[in-house]
Order: C-alpha cells, then structure tokens, then sequence
C-alpha cells in the first residue's frame, strides 16, 4: 500500500520551541514542574516525565524554585501570583499565543467587547479571556456571542480566534456574527489570530485526503489543532484519528490502494515515524 505523509504535519515552531526550552531547563533544575501541560500529547509528556519534568494543574501545587508556563499560556493574574511568590519562571508561551494575548489586551483597554471564536475550556482560551477582561466571552456559538452584545451598551466589539481553529469556521462565524450584531454596534473589528502553522497543515491535510483512499490522523486525543485535522479530512475521505501505531487496524485499510499520513502540531517526530513504518507494512 502507499503511504504519502502531508507536506506538512506534526511539530509546529511553538511546541518544538517549548520542549528545547523545557529540555535546557530540565539541565538546569531539579524537580521542574510545569502548570499543565506543556502541549496536550501523552507520547511527548511521557518523554519529558523520564527528563524529570512534572505537570502540576495548579499554581498551588507548584514548589518551586523554577516553574514552566506551557506553550498554551496563562492568564496575567497567573504570572503575577507566580511572580509575587518569588519563582523562577520559564515563559514557553507559543508566540502566535502572546500575539493573541497582546491583542485582546489593547482591544480591551480601548474599550472593546471581545468575543473569541474557542472553545472555552480550552487552556489556551481560559488564558486569552483573562487577557481580555471583563467584557468578553468564548463561544462557538453566533447566538451566543450576540446576546453578550444586547445585554450591553452599543459599541465596539473585536472578535478574535483561538489559535488552531479552522479557518472557513471563523470565517464564517465572523461573517454570521457581523450580520447578527451590526444593528447594537457602532464599531466592529475582527482579527485573524489564527496560527498559521495550523492553517497550512490544514490545508495541507485537506489536499493530500483528495488523492488518497483512507486518511490516518496522528496526535493527542485532547490536542485542539489535532482534532481539527482530524475534522478538516473527515469532510474529504474516510479519517482515523490515532494517537500511536498501536491503534491502528488493518481493517482499515483492507481493500485501500493509498493511506494519507499527518500528524498534530505536538506529535513527536518519533510517533510519526513509527506510525509510518506500520503503515507501510500492512
């Protein structure tokens, strides 16, 4: 069977920053701990745990004396408790991240209500929302979103991303939502916050489920941009979202001349490997 990866898949620039970030750490100090974790793969946790590394979910849990913010960030009332108790802190937030956080700062204290197409439980967004104040909301839902606007003044709304959303959702989201909210606003911004890694490997994805039998998606089972990948070939060719070779079937694949192969932004290259090399043997 033919086995063709994506032309691009797996580690993104963020998460491979975070983890030489965390593995130099990891050199310097005993007992690190990072709050979360630092991208939602078990694999890649797994690797870091035998360096050491431990995942704590809470600022109170942390002892010290060095801790590591995970690539999905942190509110800023996070990092001012961390700096008041005097620890060393190692910011591996994902630049696209704190591009996204700085923006949702400045709109807020221009005086903007901020709505963030996300899911709201997810880490990255629990962060943005903590960076955009009082006045803003996470939801994925256009109805939603327009009720925060009635139960306020007429004004400004921005509307942001979290980072690993597909794009023709947020599109249309944000196409939805201006027609909704026009009437009870003066000002309307929207802004594209939208990780570019994630949107080429999107489309990366999408191309490559056009010419082949049966697509085969390697990351997280809690990894967003994962999950997205996993959506965006669904709607192409038949998809399977796997988080190590182990779970692969040979039953898919009965009958299939061609597999697609493409892997989150947190799947180790060592993962993607291995699946590969299963896949070409059945």
């Amino acid at each position: 069977m033919q086995v063709e990866r994506a032309r691009e898949l797996g580690l993104c620039f963020g998460v491979r920053r975070a983890v030489n970030m965390l593995r130099d750490a990891a050199r310097r100090h005993t007992g690190l701990q990072t709050l979360g974790p630092i991208a939602h793969n078990h694999v890649l946790l797994q690797e870091l745990a035998a360096l050491g590394v431990e995942t704590v979910d809470s600022p109170e849990h942390l002892q010290g004396p060095a801790v590591v913010v995970s690539a999905h960030g942190v509110p800023p009332s996070v990092m001012h408790r961390l700096a008041d108790r005097g620890l060393n802190v190692i910011d591996t937030t994902c630049p696209n991240v704190a591009r996204a956080q700085h923006i949702v700062a400045e709109l807020a204290d221009d005086g903007f209500t901020i709505v963030i197409f996300g899911d709201s439980g997810h880490t990255e967004v629990r962060g943005l929302l903590g960076w955009a104040g009082e006045r803003s909301m996470a939801t994925l839902s256009v109805a939603e979103a327009s009720g925060l606007l009635r139960r306020g003044p007429r004004g400004r709304l921005a509307v942001i991303s979290q980072t690993t959303q597909r794009l023709q959702e947020y599109v249309e989201f944000a196409r939805e939502l201006c027609a909704a909210a026009m009437a009870d606003t003066e000002e309307l911004r929207i802004i594209n916050t939208l990780c570019d890694a994630t949107v080429r490997r999107q489309a990366a994805a999408a191309e490559l489920s056009r010419r082949v039998d049966v697509m085969i998606v390697v990351g997280g089972r809690h990894s967003a941009n994962t999950r997205r990948l996993a959506e965006t070939c669904a709607t192409i060719v038949e998809t399977h979202h796997v988080e190590t070779a182990a779970e692969l079937n040979e039953a898919w694949f009965t009958g299939k001349a061609s597999v697609g192969l493409t892997a989150g932004a947190s799947t180790p290259d060592s993962v993607i490997d291995e699946v590969a090399s299963r896949l070409e043997r059945a």
